[in-house]
């Protein structure tokens, strides 16, 4: 029995964390790969802040120049919503085009990595194509969206508002799918943890760093694009978008 257990304790052993990492060597070289790119855009992100803040500043009163009002008299409505949330958006996503060549060499540097463990490589997969959306979309005309739908007597949104909601990929919310990835692991922490079976210490350090370089930069822009938003809304005769 005593050996029994010996040996079941030198199983557990082997097929720890540690020992899988270094059972896969490239697996290693793909998450140093992985964290040198990350580093890379972290550093080119923060370098672009103040311009991304102010893209996000000279659209919102591009657009409050261009429609002032606009939606005074509006019903409050669904479709008064999804207008209020493209407005917002276009708020948010013109930040990224100071950055788009970074999140451009980021998205592809990730694209081409591998690892063993194939629910690994497909979330790594995912956050390129997370970082490469924002790069390529083109924005909507928010003013010619508003006046499209006061053209309709407030019946129809126009196409080009759905569209760019759903390439935004911000179109259901609200729905169940909503709900049901609130209730899963964030995406971000999935990717860490699974990740860091493949990090040493020093490795490990650097991608916290990374990590805390990314959100600061990334709670800049979004604190910019709402204090914009509500600017925004006031010239556009509403009290929040």
């Amino acid at each position: 029995m005593k050996r029994l257990a010996a040996l079941v304790c030198a199983v557990c052993t082997l097929l720890s964390a540690p020992a899988l990492a270094a059972a896969h060597p490239d697996d290693a070289r793909a998450t140093r790969a992985y964290l040198r790119a990350s580093e890379t855009y972290a550093r080119d992100a923060a370098a672009a802040l103040d311009a991304s803040v102010s893209a996000i500043d000279t659209r919102e009163r591009e657009i409050a120049t261009a429609c002032p009002f606009a939606l005074t008299y509006a019903p409050r409505d669904a479709a008064f919503e999804e207008i209020g949330e493209e407005a917002k958006l276009t708020l948010l996503d013109v930040g990224a085009a100071s950055t788009r060549a970074a999140r451009l060499a980021y998205a592809h540097a990730l694209d081409r990595l591998r690892w063993s463990d194939q629910q690994l490589t497909r979330l790594v997969h995912e956050r390129a194509a997370e970082e490469l959306a924002p790069a390529t979309i083109a924005l909507p005309d928010v003013c010619a969206d508003i006046d499209a739908w006061k053209a309709s007597a407030y019946a129809t949104l126009p196409q080009s508002t759905s569209e760019f909601l759903a390439r935004s990929g911000r179109s259901e919310s609200g729905s169940l799918a909503s709900l049901l990835a609130l209730l899963e692991e964030p995406h971000k922490t999935k990717l860490a943890r699974m990740l860091g079976r493949f990090e040493n210490r020093r490795e490990a350090r650097s991608a916290t760093m990374i990590e805390r370089q990314e959100e600061r930069t990334s709670s800049e822009v979004g604190r910019a694009s709402r204090t914009a938003a509500q600017t925004l809304a006031a010239w556009l005769g509403i009290t929040a978008l």
